[in-house]
């Protein structure tokens, strides 16, 4: 049933997307900024202005994203070495192990899993994962030519970002927002979640699989297989608390993110592998997550 309930429902909406964009081939780039710019900003600023946020548990998770993506970042770099991968593909399985997919799918997997009691805590995942790694996004894609300035430009420019300080602002002057500023926002922020599901079944639609089969084996069984571990053991050792716990371990266990595609493009890091990676990770995280929901309940 927790497949039934809670997983299919989120692929079903990625199928819309899917066949949306066989269909019609819509302006993806236009609905990007929508997202981008408007409905996933408009999510956080009301869920982190509606709610008293709780420092110590931000804290938390930003050492969680801390250290979990170090580990992350040293098992994808071991296993380039040891099965002695070219540079490129090395920051093909970097960008496809330790950058996962928080946001158009860990946020509604979420919001589908715990409903609005865990959603605090997914928001702050998914801001905390997206800032960051957005800006190790762009230094694995360039490799050794990769310029932090730039790469932190790049990252400050994100909305998202905009939208945390502005709630944080907001909450730190005690500014009351009227019904008349707060609901439209609101129901921005509602758009968001099945937007991100759509765009991730429109993105999978326009993804060619030219990958390896021995690249996507080794990229499965880090990003679903030991992430999760990984994922859990560190939740556990920084005692973060149950229903926050639950929310951080499923929000990271999702498969690769489609954000580095467009990084692996631009800086012509293998695309073909980490558009192969994204799309079977995907396909098989239906799986791995229903087993990841079990052991969490």
């Amino acid at each position: 049933m927790l497949f039934v309930n809670i997983i299919l429902p989120v692929f079903l909406i990625i199928l819309a997307g899917f066949c949306l964009e066989k269909r019609s081939k819509l302006d993806f780039r236009t609905l990007t900024n929508i997202g981008l710019y408007l409905f996933a900003p408009a999510l956080v600023f009301s869920a982190l202005v509606k709610r008293d946020i709780n420092l110590g548990l931000a804290a938390d998770l930003f050492w969680f994203m801390i250290i979990y993506t170090a580990i992350l970042m040293l098992l994808a770099l071991a296993a380039g070495r040891l099965f002695r991968l070219d540079s490129d593909t090395r920051s093909a399985l970097s960008l496809s192990t330790v950058m996962m997919n928080v946001g158009n799918f860990g946020l509604p997997l979420a919001y589908f899993a715990f409903g609005d009691a865990g959603l605090e805590a997914s928001v702050l995942v998914f801001v905390l994962f997206t800032i960051p790694l957005g800006t190790l996004g762009i230094i694995i894609a360039q490799g050794a030519g990769a310029s932090l300035r730039e790469a932190v430009m790049n990252a400050a420019r994100i909305p998202l970002f905009h939208s945390v300080a502005l709630a944080f602002a907001v909450k730190a002057l005690g500014l009351p927002l009227p019904a008349f500023v707060l609901r439209p926002i609101e129901l921005l922020g509602q758009a968001a979640i099945p937007l991100m599901l759509v765009m991730l079944g429109m993105q999978l639609a326009r993804t060619s699989l030219h990958a390896s089969p021995g690249f996507l084996s080794l990229a499965v069984l880090i990003r679903l297989g030991l992430a999760p571990v990984i994922a859990w053991g560190v939740a556990v050792w920084l005692e973060i608390p149950d229903e926050a716990r639950k929310v951080v371990i499923l929000q990271t266990s999702t498969p690769s993110a489609v954000l580095p595609l467009l990084y692996s493009l631009r800086f012509g890091s293998r695309p073909d592998l980490v558009a192969g990676a994204i799309f079977v990770t995907t396909l098989l995280s239906a799986l791995s997550l229903t087993l990841v929901l079990y052991l969490l309940q």
